[in-house]
């Protein structure tokens, strides 16, 4: 049976505001058995291929990767960029609106395994402002107490591929995830992060009450109507709106608005520039100014708990990577441009280069009809002699969309294998 998702829900995307279709897996079993202290609590994010194509987070190759995943005790998390499904926006020809759809997706991720952890290690603690003491912070914990990094495996089949081969580093995302003013979409990510937790949260408690009621206390339908194992198969939680009062509400295009205003201001003329630089009362008030919005930063900042990100070990999943014309370089998003003469753009030159620094797997088919398999080899080449953690494996016989016989099959085993050996 086709796997179900705990929670259904949106997103905005940090790039505009873009709501996105987002859903969350649980691994088989209780979820309660990977939140014991001593375990890693693993997540994973898989992306989809070209939209205009077709391609969306129901695709079999992302639901089959998904599949696999949630058997090796992941939670799993995919999503729609910006013009598949149900997903606002259309899709863009540079990309740079894709990477921050990713991104946002990133960013909710490492903030559910977070607060999943906070909630299990100490459940009778304030869950919601969880604090790092300055020993932990600095390393001075004794390695049997110390808390295990989250494990994070970022994943994209064909286009989704491309995209995750441009995005910044795990830990450039959790800082461009640090200051949440109230009302903007980094501030919605997070708290919608918070509250899913919750809800899992609540979940497990129920069932860990199921566990040690005796049979005159449980109701009929109590093993079903509680449980977060049958919840998740029977009845998935949409989740849908916003976690903020519209009020509050800030989106990314005022903050765009403002910019625009700063910008326009370089275009006053210098004498009343040199005046409002020379005006106490403005200075004053630019001065209250900041200081209510570091205010009102930190305020948020404490209620949703980011006073420390966590430690994250990453690994990346590429599946029927598309090569760019002429080079062994990933295809950039948008429509190909051959550079001249085989000139390498910037672009080209740093493709990969984050991926490279962490576990990774590439797999391809040999019957690709995207890119020559001779060209497939010639690039996973490249990138393990630049890296040793990096494997790659063609599938015999398998086309770009694994539609053939077996083939399916072959891609899930191989990813089962390398996800097994990830510490």
């Amino acid at each position: 049976m086709a796997a179900e998702p705990a929670y259904t829900f949106t997103l905005p995307s940090i790039a505009d505001d873009t709501t996105l279709e987002c859903r969350i897996y649980h691994p088989h079993g209780h979820v309660e058995n990977l939140l014991r202290r001593n375990s890693t609590l693993k997540g994973a994010v898989v992306a989809h291929p070209y939209a205009p194509l077709g391609g969306c987070y129901d695709d079999p190759v992302v639901m089959a990767v998904t599949e696999t995943l949630l058997g090796r005790g992941y939670i799993v998390a995919t999503f729609n960029f910006r013009g598949a499904g149900g997903s606002d926006g259309k899709t863009s020809w540079t990309g740079r609106g894709e990477i921050d759809d990713y991104v946002s997706v990133v960013g909710f991720v490492t903030h559910y395994l977070q607060q999943l952890r906070h909630f299990f290690e100490d459940d009778s603690s304030d869950v919601l402002s969880p604090i790092v003491s300055a020993d932990e912070r600095n390393g001075n914990v004794p390695a049997s107490v110390r808390r295990k990094p989250l494990s994070l495996l970022l994943g994209g089949y064909s286009y989704g591929s491309l995209i995750l081969a441009r995005i910044p580093s795990v830990q450039t995302i959790q800082q461009r995830f640090e200051p949440a003013a109230t009302g903007t979409a980094v501030s919605e990510i997070v708290l919608r992060a918070h509250t899913l937790a919750q809800q899992t949260q609540q979940a497990v408690r129920d069932a860990e009450e199921l566990k040690y009621a005796s049979p005159e206390e449980l109701s009929p339908t109590d093993a079903t109507s509680l449980s977060p194992t049958k919840r998740t198969i029977g009845s998935p939680v949409t989740l849908g709106g916003e976690e903020t009062i519209t009020s509050d509400r800030r989106r990314s295009r005022d903050s765009r608005r403002s910019v625009d205003i700063i910008r326009k201001s370089v275009e006053i003329p210098r004498r009343m520039k040199a005046h409002m630089r020379h005006s106490s009362g403005s200075g004053k008030q630019r001065h209250r100014q900041r200081s209510s919005d570091e205010v009102a930063a930190h305020q948020i900042s404490e209620k949703v708990g980011m006073a420390s990100m966590p430690e994250v070990e990453v690994q990346y999943l590429i599946i029927s990577p598309v090569i760019l014309p002429f080079s062994t370089a990933l295809c950039p998003p948008g429509p190909p441009v051959p550079q001249p003469f085989g000139r390498k753009t910037a672009a080209d030159a740093h493709a990969g280069a984050v991926f490279l620094k962490h576990p990774a797997l590439a797999i391809f088919g040999t019957k690709d009809g995207f890119t020559p398999v001779r060209r497939l080899r010639a690039w996973a080449e490249k990138q393990s002699s630049q890296a040793a953690n990096f494997e790659w494996e063609p599938i015999e016989g398998a086309g770009h969309f694994w539609h053939e016989d077996g083939v399916m099959r072959a891609l899930q085993e191989r990813v089962g294998k390398w996800v097994a050996t990830l510490p």
